[in-house]
């Protein structure tokens, strides 16, 4: 294993009984990295975490940190600590105590060195000055950064976080997330984060491995998780999308250039998978993706306004396409900006977008078709 890896998984397998949890899993985490683990609840992502910190032995397969195998190595020996989404704080400890409690169970340092080093980590996370607050005394994101500094004042050579902002409520973790993300600049720590959030993801990560059914579906930075998705589950799973089935694909431009026939419509899109001519296949469109001309142009596909629902910073439009031989619709995302194009419902506008803004896969819908966000 390369010393720039942090974290190494080698053909890892779990399986509790005839369950396989995670299936044959390969991945690594580069040193000073922060790598989330994106999926659906059941996918197998806190599994994976709990064999990285040794809570569950792997069924096969190899697990490095800094590069030594670890496999049979027990949690309090491996040079990581892990970070819960219940924080288990203990409410009858003020600040200061609960963030030497590790280094109390360590042993081999003296009193003023354990209070000098939690007060350095609780400076990283920001929290100087509260270090006689009970924990009942400080906010829910205060008591989330006590957790880390916890973590991170044992120094360890990967911090893992087990959906530590999933409690929190949505404003606090939008701020929490860019703090999270500041500090591990700040520390330099590799961290490995899983969620089921993919806004958290996308937002803090260097790179973002999506893991579906125990299989690792994608490993990739997270502009290109998004923009180039590398199987249906990706980009069905990840952002929003217009989701159109059952195409048929009639022509290729270019090697990844593909022209998809979508309810009589030839629409344009980026091959996301190998695939042939007369191949069944949908078809994913970003709303944001999507330009919006009023009325009738060329080089577009002409259709009717039937629904405007504003959402603060932008306004999602719902698109009926005229031309279609069967019901479909499209949703477009318009931004509140000086040039948006002033929309009513009843007008005619033209939809266009670039051909690799849409990604085609091979169709595993029944034979209909559909526009989902």
């Amino acid at each position: 294993m390369s010393p720039e890896i942090d974290v190494g998984l080698v053909n890892v397998t779990k399986k509790f009984g005839n369950l396989v949890a995670v299936d044959n899993v390969s991945l690594e985490v580069p040193k000073g990295s922060f790598f989330s683990i994106l999926g659906p609840s059941g996918s197998g992502k806190t599994t994976l975490l709990r064999m990285i910190a040794g809570f569950e032995v792997p069924t096969s397969g190899d697990i490095f940190i800094g590069g030594q195998r670890v496999n049979d190595v027990p949690p309090n020996k491996r040079p990581c600590n892990m970070v819960f989404q219940r924080l288990a704080l203990f409410p009858m400890m003020n600040v200061l105590d609960n963030v030497t409690f590790g280094l109390r169970r360590r042993g081999g340092m003296s009193k003023a060195e354990m209070e000098r080093r939690a007060k350095d980590a609780l400076a990283r996370v920001g929290l100087q000055g509260l270090e006689k607050r009970k924990i009942n005394q400080i906010s829910g994101g205060q008591q989330q950064r006590v957790a880390l500094a916890r973590s991170l004042v044992l120094e360890p050579t990967v911090l893992l976080l087990d959906e530590p902002l999933g409690s929190l409520d949505l404003k606090l973790r939008q701020s929490m997330k860019l703090e999270l993300k500041h500090l591990q600049a700040r520390t330099g720590t590799t961290f490995v984060y899983i969620t089921h959030d993919q806004t958290i993801a996308l937002a803090m990560s260097d790179t973002v491995a999506v893991i579906n059914h125990g299989k690792i579906e994608q490993i990739a930075p997270p502009e290109e998780l998004y923009r180039r998705p590398a199987t249906h589950f990706v980009a069905s799973f990840v952002g929003e999308n217009n989701k159109l089935v059952n195409g048929k694909v009639v022509a290729f431009q270019d090697e990844e250039k593909v022209e998809v026939d979508i309810a009589g419509i030839r629409m344009l899109g980026r091959a996301g998978e190998a695939l042939s001519v007369n191949d069944t296949v949908d078809l994913f469109i970003r709303p944001e993706m999507i330009t919006v001309r009023p009325g009738k142009g060329e080089n577009g596909i002409l259709g009717k306004v039937s629904e405007i629902n504003f959402d603060g910073s932008h306004s999602l439009v719902i698109v009926s396409l005229l031309e279609s031989k069967q019901p479909l619709s499209l949703n477009v995302k318009i931004q509140h900006t000086e040039n948006a194009p002033d929309l009513k419902i009843g007008d005619l506008v033209t939809l266009s977008w670039r051909w690799d803004a849409a990604n085609a896969f091979l169709s595993m819908a029944q034979p209909h078709i559909e526009a989902e966000a």
